[in-house]
């Protein structure tokens, strides 16, 4: 199937997109929230501090620095109050919809035609591993900035202001978070494979960010100030197990209500261990069906696959070590969720052998079909994006100009809220 995309229609298909964006949370593209560290953290340190005092705060107990939070908050603040959930949203969707901007119109590796490009566009956005949970707040953009910076690792030849917004991509992202500066080796080796000079610049701009993100952490680490989470690994591992093959490898493909059916299903007949068992050796017996299938060979010989599990395996290690629960599920589980779709889409369209192609293609528009029937969720996880009886913005603001000391009710409702000093 061949698919035509001019400069008009790529327009068009970003405008769909944004249409979907409102679609998912009319509520919060309409009333704005503010949502948890949004509020709690960056917005009250923008509205009570001044801009250079903003501009350098990070939280200790996460040890990163995250800029792009930093930034939109205190954009926030050159607002009314009353409308300042509202640009924090609408900031956050313009980086919400910049990967699918960079895969329209830019030329990439990981596909071949236009049909693979708009695939890939569905896969990166409307997949179940985009839980609502990082949806339109600045604390998740670092996400989000990821998968840009991972697309542009993967770019072909780039045109000047291409190359120039590939640049600033970069550097916001490495310093809004240790999620891209992952990625600072890969840049090098890009470098070092192709010898030129954006991606010398590309990885320089990530190595320098990385440095002063894990002097941060390293900082943090040495004043006490890091969360320190309890792992399932040793004390629960059945648990364990269970909740990392379903986060990391069931979930993205088939979503979370399909998931739980056939789960509820095999429950009937097993005990948990049991299921987990029989899982544990149907992954074994396709694993070694691929290594049987020339899988070793295509291994050996196609450079763009093992940088992507290159690029998941690094992800899983630094979430693994570095997430505040464990097993790190919910937003932890959104990259390595979408690096496995990834993985799976360049198998179906690169793989020598056609009926693996095809089973693997299956995979891909199932995980689509899915992610496009739960991008609004039909349970409890609607409360991310809906008003069911949450807290109105302006209400609480006016609630707080009466009463200073009063604590301002944000998302998630009935769990959050925050105090807000006057400005000085």
């Amino acid at each position: 199937m061949r698919l035509k995309l001019d400069f008009k229609n790529k327009l068009i298909l970003v405008l769909i997109f944004l249409i979907v964006c409102f679609f998912r949370s009319p509520y919060i593209l309409t009333e704005g929230r503010m949502m948890a560290e949004d509020g709690q953290l960056y917005f009250k340190n923008a509205f009570e501090n001044d801009f250079l005092d903003h501009l350098i705060y990070f939280a200790p107990n996460a040890g990163y620095y995250n800029f792009i939070a930093n930034f939109l908050t205190e954009i926030s603040t050159y607002f009314s109050i009353y409308k300042a959930p509202l640009i924090i949203s609408y900031g956050s969707l313009i980086f919400i919809i910049l990967p699918i901007i960079l895969i329209l119109f830019n030329n990439s590796y990981l596909f071949n035609n236009n049909l693979e490009r708009v695939t890939l566009c569905l896969l990166l956005f409307i997949t179940t591993p985009n839980t609502p949970e990082i949806w339109l707040n600045s604390i998740n953009l670092q996400i989000y900035l990821f998968i840009s910076s991972f697309l542009i690792l993967y770019f072909k030849r780039e045109a000047f202001l291409s190359k120039c917004l590939s640049k600033l991509i970069i550097l916001v992202s490495g310093l809004s978070g240790i999620y891209s500066c992952i990625l600072t080796p890969f840049f090098f080796v890009k470098f070092y494979i192709k010898k030129k000079k954006n991606d010398f610049y590309n990885f320089i701009i990530l190595l320098t960010c990385s440095f002063f993100q894990l002097s941060l952490i390293f900082y943090s680490k040495l004043s006490n100030l890091l969360y320190v989470s309890k792992s399932q690994m040793v004390s629960e591992p059945i648990n364990f197990l269970s909740t990392f093959i379903y986060s990391y490898l069931i979930k993205p493909i088939f979503g979370r209500e399909l998931s739980y059916y056939f789960s509820d299903i095999f429950f009937a007949f097993l005990e948990k261990k049991h299921l987990i068992i029989l899982l544990f050796f149907f992954i074994s017996s396709s694993l070694l069906f691929l290594i049987k299938s020339s899988f070793p060979n295509f291994l050996k010989n196609d450079n763009i696959f093992k940088s992507l599990l290159g690029v998941y395996l690094s992800v899983m290690i630094v979430i693994f070590v570095g997430a505040d629960n464990s097993p790190p599920t919910g937003r932890y589980a959104t990259i390595p969720g979408l690096l496995i779709l990834v993985l799976i889409y360049y198998l179906s369209i690169n793989f020598p052998r056609k009926y693996i192609k095809y089973a693997l293609k299956f995979l891909v528009l199932v995980s689509i079909l899915v992610g496009a029937y739960e991008f609004r969720p039909h349970s409890k996880y609607i409360r991310f994006l809906d008003c069911i009886n949450c807290p109105n913005w302006k209400n609480e603001i006016y609630k707080w100009e009466l009463d200073t000391q009063y604590a301002i009710k944000i998302w998630p409702y009935n769990r959050k809220d925050m105090l807000l000093n006057e400005k000085n």
